[in-house]
Protein backbone atom coordinates (compact mmCIF):
# COMPACT_ATOMS: atom_id res chain seq x y z
CA UNK A 1 0.00 0.00 0.00
CA UNK A 2 1.35 3.72 -0.70
CA UNK A 3 2.02 5.76 2.27
CA UNK A 4 1.83 9.54 1.97
CA UNK A 5 2.46 11.82 4.61
CA UNK A 6 1.21 15.26 4.88
CA UNK A 7 2.41 18.16 7.01
CA UNK A 8 0.00 20.60 9.10
CA UNK A 9 0.99 23.12 6.64
CA UNK A 10 -0.62 21.66 4.01
CA UNK A 11 -3.83 20.48 5.92
CA UNK A 12 -4.38 24.12 7.05
CA UNK A 13 -3.64 25.59 3.22
CA UNK A 14 -6.01 23.06 2.88
CA UNK A 15 -9.24 25.30 5.08
CA UNK A 16 -7.53 28.36 4.19
CA UNK A 17 -10.69 29.46 1.78
CA UNK A 18 -13.12 27.90 4.61
CA UNK A 19 -11.28 30.21 7.31
CA UNK A 20 -11.85 33.34 5.08
CA UNK A 21 -14.69 32.95 4.43
CA UNK A 22 -15.54 33.26 7.85
CA UNK A 23 -13.81 36.15 8.88
CA UNK A 24 -15.44 37.45 5.68
CA UNK A 25 -19.00 36.80 6.46
CA UNK A 26 -18.66 36.42 10.57
CA UNK A 27 -20.32 33.18 10.78
CA UNK A 28 -19.43 29.65 10.72
CA UNK A 29 -18.67 28.13 7.52
CA UNK A 30 -21.63 26.39 5.61
CA UNK A 31 -21.65 23.06 6.11
CA UNK A 32 -20.64 21.03 2.51
CA UNK A 33 -22.93 18.28 2.82
CA UNK A 34 -22.94 16.44 -0.46
CA UNK A 35 -26.13 14.45 -1.57
CA UNK A 36 -25.27 10.78 -2.60
CA UNK A 37 -27.10 11.37 -6.12
CA UNK A 38 -28.88 14.33 -7.00
CA UNK A 39 -30.53 16.49 -4.24
CA UNK A 40 -34.24 16.43 -3.72
CA UNK A 41 -35.95 19.58 -2.71
CA UNK A 42 -35.66 19.85 0.86
CA UNK A 43 -39.04 19.10 2.09
CA UNK A 44 -39.07 15.52 0.28
CA UNK A 45 -35.71 14.27 1.93
CA UNK A 46 -36.79 10.26 1.10
CA UNK A 47 -37.51 10.70 -2.87
CA UNK A 48 -33.86 10.45 -3.44
CA UNK A 49 -31.48 10.07 0.12
CA UNK A 50 -30.46 6.98 -0.32
CA UNK A 51 -27.29 5.41 0.92
CA UNK A 52 -24.04 6.50 -1.47
CA UNK A 53 -22.48 3.97 -1.77
CA UNK A 54 -25.32 1.55 -3.66
CA UNK A 55 -23.12 0.88 -6.67
CA UNK A 56 -23.57 -2.18 -9.05
CA UNK A 57 -21.12 -4.91 -7.93
CA UNK A 58 -17.77 -4.48 -9.04
CA UNK A 59 -17.73 -0.84 -9.37
CA UNK A 60 -16.07 1.70 -7.15
CA UNK A 61 -18.17 2.53 -3.84
CA UNK A 62 -18.51 5.85 -2.25
CA UNK A 63 -19.33 6.21 1.26
CA UNK A 64 -20.18 9.48 2.70
CA UNK A 65 -17.87 10.69 6.28
CA UNK A 66 -18.62 13.11 8.04
CA UNK A 67 -15.59 15.72 9.31
CA UNK A 68 -15.42 18.21 11.94
CA UNK A 69 -16.35 21.52 10.11
CA UNK A 70 -13.25 23.36 11.38
CA UNK A 71 -11.28 20.99 9.82
CA UNK A 72 -12.92 19.27 6.73
CA UNK A 73 -10.02 20.64 4.57
CA UNK A 74 -7.29 18.75 6.47
CA UNK A 75 -9.89 15.90 6.76
CA UNK A 76 -10.46 15.41 3.19
CA UNK A 77 -6.54 15.35 2.70
CA UNK A 78 -6.58 12.28 5.34
CA UNK A 79 -8.96 10.35 3.38
CA UNK A 80 -7.75 11.14 0.54
CA UNK A 81 -4.47 9.34 1.44
CA UNK A 82 -6.74 6.38 2.43
CA UNK A 83 -8.43 6.45 -1.09
CA UNK A 84 -4.78 6.26 -2.59
CA UNK A 85 -4.02 3.01 -0.88
CA UNK A 86 -8.08 1.45 -1.33
CA UNK A 87 -8.94 0.91 -4.74
CA UNK A 88 -12.26 0.54 -5.10
CA UNK A 89 -13.39 2.81 -2.60
CA UNK A 90 -14.02 6.30 -2.81
CA UNK A 91 -14.77 8.82 0.22
CA UNK A 92 -16.92 11.82 0.14
CA UNK A 93 -16.27 14.15 3.13
CA UNK A 94 -18.56 16.49 4.39
CA UNK A 95 -19.19 18.19 7.52
CA UNK A 96 -22.42 19.80 9.36
CA UNK A 97 -22.32 22.75 12.26
CA UNK A 98 -24.57 23.37 14.81
CA UNK A 99 -27.24 25.40 12.60
CA UNK A 100 -27.15 22.24 10.01
CA UNK A 101 -27.40 19.79 12.55
CA UNK A 102 -31.29 19.33 12.54
CA UNK A 103 -31.50 19.33 8.85
CA UNK A 104 -28.58 16.77 8.55
CA UNK A 105 -30.90 14.73 11.22
CA UNK A 106 -33.92 14.97 8.97
CA UNK A 107 -32.17 14.12 6.04
CA UNK A 108 -31.37 10.95 7.84
CA UNK A 109 -34.57 10.27 8.98
CA UNK A 110 -35.92 9.94 5.69
CA UNK A 111 -33.43 7.61 4.49
CA UNK A 112 -30.14 8.99 4.04
CA UNK A 113 -27.58 6.90 5.67
CA UNK A 114 -24.01 8.36 5.90
CA UNK A 115 -21.24 5.77 6.22
CA UNK A 116 -19.61 7.29 9.46
CA UNK A 117 -20.52 10.07 11.48
CA UNK A 118 -19.39 12.66 14.44
CA UNK A 119 -21.98 13.20 17.91
CA UNK A 120 -20.13 16.78 17.81
CA UNK A 121 -22.14 19.02 16.03
CA UNK A 122 -25.84 16.86 16.76
CA UNK A 123 -24.31 17.24 20.38
CA UNK A 124 -24.94 13.59 20.77
CA UNK A 125 -23.97 11.30 23.66
CA UNK A 126 -24.30 7.84 24.29
CA UNK A 127 -26.27 6.58 26.92
CA UNK A 128 -29.03 4.07 27.65
CA UNK A 129 -31.55 5.88 25.64
CA UNK A 130 -30.09 6.16 22.58
CA UNK A 131 -27.07 3.95 22.18
CA UNK A 132 -29.04 1.18 19.93
CA UNK A 133 -28.90 4.17 17.39
CA UNK A 134 -25.05 3.38 16.78
CA UNK A 135 -23.47 -0.24 15.89
CA UNK A 136 -21.78 -1.84 18.71
CA UNK A 137 -18.00 -1.33 17.46
CA UNK A 138 -16.78 -4.02 20.02
CA UNK A 139 -18.34 -6.63 17.70
CA UNK A 140 -16.78 -5.86 15.04
CA UNK A 141 -13.43 -6.83 13.70
CA UNK A 142 -11.39 -4.13 14.68
CA UNK A 143 -7.42 -4.82 15.14
CA UNK A 144 -6.26 -1.66 17.42
CA UNK A 145 -8.00 -1.76 20.62
CA UNK A 146 -4.58 -3.07 22.35
CA UNK A 147 -3.06 0.90 20.97
CA UNK A 148 -5.26 3.46 23.19
CA UNK A 149 -3.84 4.40 26.57
CA UNK A 150 -6.98 3.89 28.31
CA UNK A 151 -9.84 0.80 28.09
CA UNK A 152 -11.41 2.51 25.32
CA UNK A 153 -13.39 -0.90 24.39
CA UNK A 154 -15.04 -1.35 27.61
CA UNK A 155 -15.04 1.85 29.67
CA UNK A 156 -18.31 2.89 28.35
CA UNK A 157 -19.66 -0.46 28.61
CA UNK A 158 -18.58 -1.28 32.44
CA UNK A 159 -19.75 2.61 33.23
CA UNK A 160 -23.39 1.82 31.74
CA UNK A 161 -23.68 -1.63 31.49
CA UNK A 162 -24.72 -2.23 28.12
CA UNK A 163 -22.74 -3.77 25.42
CA UNK A 164 -20.32 -1.14 23.17
CA UNK A 165 -18.61 0.74 22.82
CA UNK A 166 -21.11 2.74 20.79
CA UNK A 167 -18.25 5.61 19.79
CA UNK A 168 -14.42 6.28 19.78
CA UNK A 169 -11.98 9.42 19.89
CA UNK A 170 -8.31 9.11 20.45
CA UNK A 171 -7.56 12.42 21.96
CA UNK A 172 -7.08 13.66 25.03
CA UNK A 173 -10.04 15.88 25.85
CA UNK A 174 -10.81 19.33 25.15
CA UNK A 175 -8.46 21.89 27.04
CA UNK A 176 -9.87 25.31 26.85
CA UNK A 177 -7.27 27.96 27.61
CA UNK A 178 -6.43 31.72 27.29
CA UNK A 179 -5.75 32.43 23.93
CA UNK A 180 -4.12 35.91 22.55
CA UNK A 181 -3.23 37.95 19.58
CA UNK A 182 0.42 38.20 21.20
CA UNK A 183 1.14 42.12 18.73
CA UNK A 184 -1.88 43.10 20.53
CA UNK A 185 -1.05 42.03 24.11
CA UNK A 186 2.13 43.30 23.50
CA UNK A 187 1.29 46.54 22.71
CA UNK A 188 -0.90 46.99 25.89
CA UNK A 189 2.24 46.47 27.34
CA UNK A 190 0.75 43.47 29.55
CA UNK A 191 2.80 40.33 29.87
CA UNK A 192 0.54 37.78 31.36
CA UNK A 193 2.87 34.69 30.99
CA UNK A 194 4.94 36.55 33.64
CA UNK A 195 2.61 38.51 35.47
CA UNK A 196 -0.36 36.32 36.30
CA UNK A 197 0.39 33.88 38.63
CA UNK A 198 -2.39 33.84 40.83
CA UNK A 199 -6.44 34.14 40.33
CA UNK A 200 -6.21 37.66 41.95
CA UNK A 201 -3.21 38.36 38.98
CA UNK A 202 -5.84 37.31 36.56
CA UNK A 203 -8.48 39.79 37.65
CA UNK A 204 -6.13 42.38 37.48
CA UNK A 205 -4.64 41.81 34.50
CA UNK A 206 -8.58 41.95 32.70
CA UNK A 207 -9.10 45.29 34.47
CA UNK A 208 -5.86 46.55 33.55
CA UNK A 209 -6.27 45.14 29.79
CA UNK A 210 -10.08 46.18 29.67
CA UNK A 211 -8.77 49.55 30.53
CA UNK A 212 -6.07 49.73 27.89
CA UNK A 213 -8.77 48.67 24.65
CA UNK A 214 -10.87 52.00 26.07
CA UNK A 215 -7.61 53.79 24.57
CA UNK A 216 -7.41 51.77 21.98
CA UNK A 217 -8.74 52.48 18.09
CA UNK A 218 -9.73 49.40 16.34
CA UNK A 219 -9.75 47.11 18.95
CA UNK A 220 -13.43 46.66 20.20
CA UNK A 221 -12.30 43.86 23.06
CA UNK A 222 -10.16 42.70 25.48
CA UNK A 223 -11.11 39.97 26.55
CA UNK A 224 -14.13 38.94 23.87
CA UNK A 225 -16.80 36.18 25.90
CA UNK A 226 -19.86 35.26 23.37
CA UNK A 227 -22.53 32.43 24.17
CA UNK A 228 -22.57 28.76 23.30
CA UNK A 229 -24.70 26.42 25.29
CA UNK A 230 -22.07 23.77 25.25
CA UNK A 231 -19.62 25.03 26.42
CA UNK A 232 -21.33 26.58 28.91
CA UNK A 233 -22.76 23.44 29.85
CA UNK A 234 -20.01 21.07 29.60
CA UNK A 235 -16.87 23.34 30.09
CA UNK A 236 -16.64 26.37 31.38
CA UNK A 237 -18.77 25.39 34.64
CA UNK A 238 -16.26 22.70 35.52
CA UNK A 239 -13.41 24.57 34.83
CA UNK A 240 -13.76 28.12 36.74
CA UNK A 241 -13.97 26.07 39.99
CA UNK A 242 -10.24 24.41 39.60
CA UNK A 243 -8.78 27.70 41.02
CA UNK A 244 -10.40 27.59 43.51
CA UNK A 245 -9.35 24.90 47.03
CA UNK A 246 -12.90 23.43 47.85
CA UNK A 247 -13.86 23.91 43.52
CA UNK A 248 -11.68 20.74 42.55
CA UNK A 249 -13.58 17.77 40.47
CA UNK A 250 -14.04 15.40 43.23
CA UNK A 251 -16.23 17.54 44.68
CA UNK A 252 -18.09 18.40 41.44
CA UNK A 253 -18.82 15.06 41.43
CA UNK A 254 -20.06 14.43 44.58
CA UNK A 255 -22.89 16.85 43.65
CA UNK A 256 -23.62 15.29 40.81
CA UNK A 257 -24.21 11.77 42.45
CA UNK A 258 -26.22 13.29 45.35
CA UNK A 259 -23.61 13.35 47.78
CA UNK A 260 -23.54 16.89 47.80
CA UNK A 261 -25.91 19.87 46.76
CA UNK A 262 -25.41 22.55 43.92
CA UNK A 263 -26.82 25.47 45.49
CA UNK A 264 -24.94 24.36 48.79
CA UNK A 265 -22.66 27.32 50.33
CA UNK A 266 -19.10 25.56 49.52
CA UNK A 267 -20.87 24.69 46.14
CA UNK A 268 -18.10 24.43 43.97
CA UNK A 269 -20.54 25.94 41.22
CA UNK A 270 -20.50 29.11 42.90
CA UNK A 271 -17.35 30.22 41.74
CA UNK A 272 -18.69 29.69 38.06
CA UNK A 273 -21.19 32.02 38.54
CA UNK A 274 -19.44 34.39 40.44
CA UNK A 275 -17.05 34.76 38.00
CA UNK A 276 -19.19 35.34 35.29
CA UNK A 277 -21.27 37.72 37.11
CA UNK A 278 -17.54 39.70 38.24
CA UNK A 279 -16.64 40.07 34.35
CA UNK A 280 -19.99 41.62 33.32
CA UNK A 281 -20.44 44.04 36.25
CA UNK A 282 -16.63 45.35 35.38
CA UNK A 283 -16.79 45.24 31.58
CA UNK A 284 -14.22 42.76 31.29
CA UNK A 285 -16.63 41.05 28.69
CA UNK A 286 -18.97 42.72 26.44
CA UNK A 287 -22.57 43.65 27.19
CA UNK A 288 -25.10 41.16 26.75
CA UNK A 289 -22.75 38.48 26.00
CA UNK A 290 -25.41 35.73 26.11
CA UNK A 291 -27.18 37.20 22.90
CA UNK A 292 -23.41 37.38 21.46
CA UNK A 293 -22.53 34.39 18.55
CA UNK A 294 -19.87 32.75 19.03
CA UNK A 295 -18.14 32.29 16.32
CA UNK A 296 -19.90 35.00 14.05
CA UNK A 297 -18.95 37.82 17.10
CA UNK A 298 -16.08 36.77 18.94
CA UNK A 299 -14.18 33.53 16.65
CA UNK A 300 -14.55 36.30 13.78
CA UNK A 301 -13.41 39.25 16.08
CA UNK A 302 -10.47 37.72 17.33
CA UNK A 303 -9.51 35.94 13.57
CA UNK A 304 -9.90 40.05 12.46
CA UNK A 305 -7.71 41.40 14.47
CA UNK A 306 -10.20 43.20 17.04
CA UNK A 307 -10.26 41.74 20.04
CA UNK A 308 -7.16 40.81 21.85
CA UNK A 309 -7.81 37.54 23.74
CA UNK A 310 -10.71 34.65 24.52
CA UNK A 311 -10.97 31.24 26.59
CA UNK A 312 -10.92 28.91 24.02
CA UNK A 313 -10.33 25.53 23.19
CA UNK A 314 -8.10 24.18 19.89
CA UNK A 315 -9.95 25.44 16.97
CA UNK A 316 -9.33 29.06 16.53
CA UNK A 317 -5.19 28.87 17.29
CA UNK A 318 -5.70 26.85 13.74
CA UNK A 319 -8.80 28.93 12.09
CA UNK A 320 -6.52 32.81 12.34
CA UNK A 321 -3.35 30.87 10.75
CA UNK A 322 -5.79 29.33 8.04
CA UNK A 323 -7.29 32.54 7.27
CA UNK A 324 -4.01 34.43 7.02
CA UNK A 325 -4.34 36.75 10.02
CA UNK A 326 -1.41 38.78 10.04
CA UNK A 327 -0.66 38.06 13.63
CA UNK A 328 -1.38 34.42 13.39
CA UNK A 329 1.12 34.06 10.52
CA UNK A 330 4.10 35.80 12.36
CA UNK A 331 3.46 33.42 14.82
CA UNK A 332 2.30 36.07 17.38
CA UNK A 333 -0.27 34.01 19.04
CA UNK A 334 0.27 32.61 23.01
CA UNK A 335 -1.61 32.17 26.14
CA UNK A 336 -1.76 30.08 28.83
CA UNK A 337 -3.78 27.84 31.24
CA UNK A 338 -7.40 28.67 32.26
CA UNK A 339 -7.14 28.95 36.26
CA UNK A 340 -4.39 30.25 37.88
CA UNK A 341 -4.97 29.20 41.95
CA UNK A 342 -6.68 31.10 44.16
CA UNK A 343 -5.33 31.51 47.91
CA UNK A 344 -4.96 28.40 49.35
CA UNK A 345 -5.33 26.66 46.20
CA UNK A 346 -2.47 24.70 45.39
CA UNK A 347 -1.42 24.04 42.50
CA UNK A 348 -2.66 25.74 39.39
CA UNK A 349 -4.69 23.64 37.81
CA UNK A 350 -6.03 23.06 34.02
CA UNK A 351 -9.27 21.50 33.13
CA UNK A 352 -9.24 19.07 30.48
CA UNK A 353 -12.39 16.98 29.48
CA UNK A 354 -12.07 13.33 30.24
CA UNK A 355 -11.47 11.00 27.26
CA UNK A 356 -14.43 10.94 25.04
CA UNK A 357 -15.98 7.58 25.70
CA UNK A 358 -20.38 8.57 25.05
CA UNK A 359 -19.09 10.62 21.85
CA UNK A 360 -17.65 11.78 18.68
CA UNK A 361 -17.15 8.92 15.72
CA UNK A 362 -19.98 6.17 15.32
CA UNK A 363 -21.56 4.02 12.71
CA UNK A 364 -25.20 4.28 12.67
CA UNK A 365 -27.37 1.34 12.92
CA UNK A 366 -28.55 0.42 9.27
CA UNK A 367 -25.12 0.37 8.25
CA UNK A 368 -24.34 -2.99 8.44
CA UNK A 369 -27.44 -3.98 5.58
CA UNK A 370 -26.09 -1.83 3.27
CA UNK A 371 -24.03 -3.30 0.11
CA UNK A 372 -20.78 -1.16 1.28
CA UNK A 373 -20.80 -2.60 4.93
CA UNK A 374 -17.62 -4.24 4.08
CA UNK A 375 -15.82 -0.87 2.88
CA UNK A 376 -17.14 0.75 5.64
CA UNK A 377 -15.64 -1.53 8.05
CA UNK A 378 -11.90 -1.07 5.81
CA UNK A 379 -12.46 3.00 6.48
CA UNK A 380 -13.33 2.21 9.83
CA UNK A 381 -10.41 0.48 11.05
CA UNK A 382 -8.29 2.83 9.08
CA UNK A 383 -9.02 5.41 10.27
CA UNK A 384 -7.89 4.36 13.99
CA UNK A 385 -4.64 3.30 12.60
CA UNK A 386 -1.20 4.20 13.91
CA UNK A 387 -0.87 5.49 9.84
CA UNK A 388 -4.55 8.00 10.24
CA UNK A 389 -4.11 8.31 13.98
CA UNK A 390 -0.70 11.18 13.69
CA UNK A 391 -2.56 12.79 10.69
CA UNK A 392 -5.71 13.11 12.60
CA UNK A 393 -3.60 14.76 15.46
CA UNK A 394 -1.55 17.18 13.33
CA UNK A 395 -5.09 18.30 11.57
CA UNK A 396 -6.46 19.36 14.82
CA UNK A 397 -3.47 19.67 16.56
CA UNK A 398 -4.50 17.41 19.66
CA UNK A 399 -2.61 15.34 21.78
CA UNK A 400 -3.78 11.49 21.05
CA UNK A 401 -3.97 8.95 23.78
CA UNK A 402 -2.68 6.16 21.82
CA UNK A 403 0.37 3.97 21.10
CA UNK A 404 1.97 4.84 17.96
CA UNK A 405 4.73 3.44 16.24
CA UNK A 406 7.06 6.75 15.90
CA UNK A 407 7.26 9.86 18.16
CA UNK A 408 4.66 12.34 17.37
CA UNK A 409 6.41 16.49 16.91
CA UNK A 410 2.75 17.52 17.60
CA UNK A 411 2.71 20.65 15.38
CA UNK A 412 -0.74 22.61 16.96
CA UNK A 413 -0.38 26.06 18.09
CA UNK A 414 -2.66 25.69 21.32
CA UNK A 415 -0.31 22.85 22.54
CA UNK A 416 3.04 24.26 21.26
CA UNK A 417 2.35 27.55 23.17
CA UNK A 418 0.75 26.37 26.41
CA UNK A 419 -0.35 22.62 26.77
CA UNK A 420 3.13 21.05 26.45
CA UNK A 421 4.35 23.74 28.99
CA UNK A 422 2.02 22.03 31.63
CA UNK A 423 3.30 19.89 33.94
CA UNK A 424 6.67 19.54 32.07
CA UNK A 425 10.13 19.76 33.31
CA UNK A 426 11.38 22.95 32.06
CA UNK A 427 8.22 24.05 31.10
CA UNK A 428 6.33 27.60 31.79
CA UNK A 429 4.05 26.33 33.77
CA UNK A 430 5.49 23.07 35.02
CA UNK A 431 4.07 23.12 38.28
CA UNK A 432 0.66 23.20 37.06
CA UNK A 433 -1.38 20.20 36.22
CA UNK A 434 -3.88 18.57 34.11
CA UNK A 435 -7.33 17.72 35.41
CA UNK A 436 -9.16 15.53 33.18
CA UNK A 437 -10.78 13.21 35.56
CA UNK A 438 -14.22 12.15 35.01
CA UNK A 439 -16.67 15.26 35.33
CA UNK A 440 -19.66 14.83 37.46
CA UNK A 441 -21.77 14.72 34.37
CA UNK A 442 -20.09 11.50 33.13
CA UNK A 443 -20.00 10.43 36.38
CA UNK A 444 -24.12 10.40 36.79
CA UNK A 445 -24.38 10.15 33.17
CA UNK A 446 -25.80 6.47 33.58
CA UNK A 447 -28.59 7.69 35.78
CA UNK A 448 -30.05 10.46 33.74
CA UNK A 449 -34.07 9.79 33.32
CA UNK A 450 -34.76 10.15 29.63
CA UNK A 451 -36.22 13.31 27.72
CA UNK A 452 -34.90 15.48 31.55
CA UNK A 453 -32.52 18.83 31.29
CA UNK A 454 -29.96 17.75 32.93
CA UNK A 455 -28.33 20.00 35.82
CA UNK A 456 -27.46 22.77 33.03
CA UNK A 457 -30.13 22.20 30.88
CA UNK A 458 -27.72 23.19 27.79
CA UNK A 459 -28.76 20.51 25.08
CA UNK A 460 -32.42 23.10 24.67
CA UNK A 461 -30.33 26.04 25.55
CA UNK A 462 -32.06 27.01 28.55
CA UNK A 463 -29.05 27.34 30.53
CA UNK A 464 -28.95 30.66 27.84
CA UNK A 465 -31.82 31.91 29.95
CA UNK A 466 -30.16 31.10 33.25
CA UNK A 467 -27.51 33.31 32.60
CA UNK A 468 -29.08 36.33 30.87
CA UNK A 469 -31.10 36.84 34.27
CA UNK A 470 -28.56 36.32 36.43
CA UNK A 471 -26.02 38.52 34.10
CA UNK A 472 -29.26 40.69 34.16
CA UNK A 473 -29.67 40.81 37.97
CA UNK A 474 -33.03 39.52 38.01
CA UNK A 475 -31.93 36.40 39.55
CA UNK A 476 -28.86 35.85 42.33
CA UNK A 477 -26.13 33.69 41.91
CA UNK A 478 -27.82 31.52 44.44
CA UNK A 479 -31.45 31.50 42.73
CA UNK A 480 -29.00 30.48 39.75
CA UNK A 481 -27.86 27.93 42.05
CA UNK A 482 -31.17 26.73 43.29
CA UNK A 483 -32.12 26.32 39.53
CA UNK A 484 -29.10 23.77 38.78
CA UNK A 485 -30.34 21.50 42.02
CA UNK A 486 -33.80 21.86 41.03
CA UNK A 487 -32.68 20.38 37.92
CA UNK A 488 -30.58 17.53 38.93
CA UNK A 489 -33.29 16.18 41.52
CA UNK A 490 -35.84 16.26 38.72
CA UNK A 491 -32.92 14.55 35.89
CA UNK A 492 -31.03 11.53 37.96
CA UNK A 493 -32.51 9.13 39.87
CA UNK A 494 -29.26 7.77 41.67
CA UNK A 495 -29.18 4.32 43.50
CA UNK A 496 -28.74 4.74 47.17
Amino acid sequence: MSKKTLSRRDFLRASAVTAAGLVAAGCAAPATEAPPAEEAPAEEPAATEAPAAEAPAGEAVTLDVMSLAEYEGPYREIWNVFQAGHEGINVNVFSINEDTAAAHEAKVAGGYLPAIELTQEMQIFFDRNNYEMAVNLGELEFPWWDRWQFDVKNQWSDMHGLPGPRSLDVFQGFVMTWQYNKELMDESGLDPQADVQSWDDLKKWLDEGTAWVQTKDGVDWFYNQAWHNWVFGNNYMDAMPLAFADGGRDRQRDCWLGKAAFNAEDSPYRHAYEFFVEANDKGWMPPSMWTRQWEGDMEASYIAGKSVMMLHGPWVWDKALAAGSDFAVAGNQDGLPATPPAEGQVPWMQSALPPNIDNQWFIRVGNEETPHWEQTQVAWNWFWSPEAVPMKSQAEGRWPLYDLDEPLDLKGPQFQAVLKNIGTEGGKWEDAEFEQSPTGNLAASPYRLKGSKGVWDWESNGNNEVFADLLQGKITVQDALDIAQRNWEESFEIPA
